[in-house]
C-alpha cells in the first residue's frame, strides 16, 4: 500500500475557525475530549492520531530517523481540512507541529504547544545538564523495553507525570500505554535527532504560545524556555499545578487558551 492511499483518523465536530489537535504519544482523538468539552461552540475542531496510534497505520520504515513521514500525515490531514488550521499539539505532538510548521507544506495560522518535547533542542544549544535528563530516562526505559519487560513504559510516565503515574493510571488507559510501546519507541528513535538550533526556530513566524505545568519536570521547564526565546512571537503561559499531562489534568485552562489562541488574544 502507498503512503498516499493509508488513511488516518480524522473526527471534526462544530464550524468556526479549524482548530488541528495533535495529541501525544500514547494517545488517540479522545485524548483531546476534556479539551473540547470544555471548548464550547464557534470553533471547526479536527482531532486526529499520529502515526501509530488508534486508526493511523505507522508508515515510517524499520530504524527511521527523521520527522519526515509525520510532518506528511499533518500535510495530508491539513489537505483533507481544506483551510489553514490553528494548529495545538501536546507532548511529542507539539514537536510533530514544530518539525511540521518548519518544513511542511502548509503553515499553521497559529502555534499552541502545550509541553512539547524537543528534547534535541537542548543538545544543540549545548545544555547537556538537562539533556542528560532524558537520556538517564530513556537508557533504562530502551533496556527493559528490549528484553520484554510489559511495563517499560513505566520509565516514560513517571518521568513526566511524577514516580507513581503510571500506576495512577486507569486501567484502561494503562494497557493502551503498554500495548503501543513499540510506537513510543519509534517515536523517541525519529523525534530525538531533531536538533534545531535557536537560529532556526525563529522561522516560525506565526503567534505562537509555549505552555507548561507549573510541576513540570526541569528539562521540560528548560525546553519551554529555549521555545519561548526562539520563536519571535511567541508567550509563555505556566498552568500552576499541573505538569506534564495537562490536557487531561487541566482541560479548562487549556480550553482557554485555545479559546484566546484563536481569537488573537493575549493567553493572560
Amino acid at each position: 500500500m502507498s503512503e498516499q492511499s493509508v488513511t488516518f483518523d480524522f473526527v471534526e465536530t462544530g464550524s468556526g475557525p479549524a482548530v488541528l489537535f495533535l495529541p501525544g504519544s500514547f494517545a488517540t482523538t479522545a485524548g483531546w475530549k476534556a479539551v473540547l468539552d470544555h471548548l464550547g461552540e464557534g470553533y471547526r475542531a479536527v482531532t486526529t492520531s499520529l502515526l501509530g496510534y488508534g486508526s493511523t497505520p505507522d508508515t515510517r520504515p524499520d530504524g527511521n530517523a527523521t520527522m519526515s513521514q509525520q510532518v506528511d500525515l499533518i500535510d495530508r490531514i491539513i489537505d483533507r481540512i481544506g483551510t489553514t488550521p490553528h494548529v495545538v499539539g501536546h507532548s511529542y505532538g507539539g514537536l510533530s507541529a514544530i518539525v511540521h510548521a518548519l518544513t511542511g507544506r502548509h503553515r499553521p495560522a497559529s502555534l499552541l504547544l502545550v509541553e512539547a518535547n524537543p528534547l534535541g533542542l537542548l543538545r544543540a544549544v549545548g545544555d547537556l545538564e538537562h539533556y542528560r535528563m532524558f537520556e538517564s530516562m530513556t537508557g533504562p526505559y530502551f533496556a527493559d523495553f528490549a528484553r520484554g519487560d510489559a511495563e517499560a513504559a513505566r520509565h516514560v510516565i513517571d518521568f513526566y507525570g511524577g514516580l507513581g503515574a503510571f500506576d495512577s493510571m486507569p486501567p484502561k488507559v494503562r494497557s493502551y500505554v503498554i500495548a503501543s510501546t513499540p510506537v513510543n519507541v519509534r517515536d523517541w528513535s525519529s523525534g530525538t535527532p531533531f536538533e534545531p538550533t535557536l537560529e532556526i526556530l525563529q522561522a516560525i513566524r506565526v503567534p505562537t504560545t509555549v505552555v507548561r505545568g507549573g510541576n513540570t519536570h526541569p528539562a521540560m521547564r528548560r525546553i519551554s524556555e529555549l521555545l519561548h526565546d526562539a520563536i519571535p512571537e511567541s508567550q509563555i503561559v505556566t498552568v500552576e499545578g499541573g505538569s506534564h499531562f495537562l490536557p487531561s489534568t487541566h482541560p479548562s485552562e487549556i480550553a482557554t487558551l485555545v479559546r484566546r489562541q484563536v481569537g488573537g488574544l493575549p493567553p493572560s
